[in-house]
């Protein structure tokens, strides 16, 4: 089958955990974040905030206070996709439903275009998981100094490749399902 770049990059994009000691650019981080905020939103409310972590002190308080991002080197450069939980209140009141939780998927649309970005422009790159465990958002909050209706979705760890990764073929006819389940 005839493959385009999109679906290629969609097809080969793994996630990987080693990195090199070369440092992310400014304009590679520029790209990613373009990249993110081009991603859908319910009722383009546009919920998201990103934090960029290229501080080292900052990095490795991370990494002593959060279980999943050990990997981390000093050049790596993270991302917090963070989500403004206040934006979807009133349309919830109005609706009589609750729709505050949109933002976790207009932000994890955010964050998959981060991912595929940073594959497609040579870069590695892992989503680690924050909400919807209080104790990593709690440290996250105060750590990034984010106001109380900004809620971190996860941290996204960037970096160049340490070694290629072997992409995984996750096709499994038994979880399409056609008209009824």
């Amino acid at each position: 089958m005839k493959q385009n770049e999109a679906l290629n990059n969609i097809l080969t994009r793994v996630s990987n955990r080693r990195f090199t000691d070369e440092p992310v650019s400014k304009e590679q981080i520029d790209t990613l974040l373009h990249a993110a905020m081009a991603a859908p939103s319910a009722m383009d409310y546009d919920p998201w905030h990103f934090v960029v972590i290229d501080d080292v002190e900052t990095k490795r308080q991370l990494k002593a206070s959060l279980p999943y991002v050990k990997m981390m080197n000093d050049t790596c450069t993270c991302i917090c996709v963070c989500g403004d939980i206040q934006l979807y209140e009133r349309i919830s009141q109005i609706e009589g439903e609750d729709n505050t939780l949109y933002w976790v998927q207009d932000c994890s649309a955010a964050s998959q275009n981060i991912l595929l970005a940073a594959h497609a422009i040579g870069l590695a790159a892992v989503w680690t998981g924050i909400f919807p465990l209080q104790s990593r958002i709690t440290k996250l909050q105060r750590l990034l100094a984010l106001p109380e209706n900004i809620v971190p979705l996860n941290l996204i760890v960037i970096g160049h490749p340490a070694a290629e990764a072997e992409p995984k073929n996750k096709w499994d006819e038994k979880k399409v399902h056609h008209n009824k389940f």
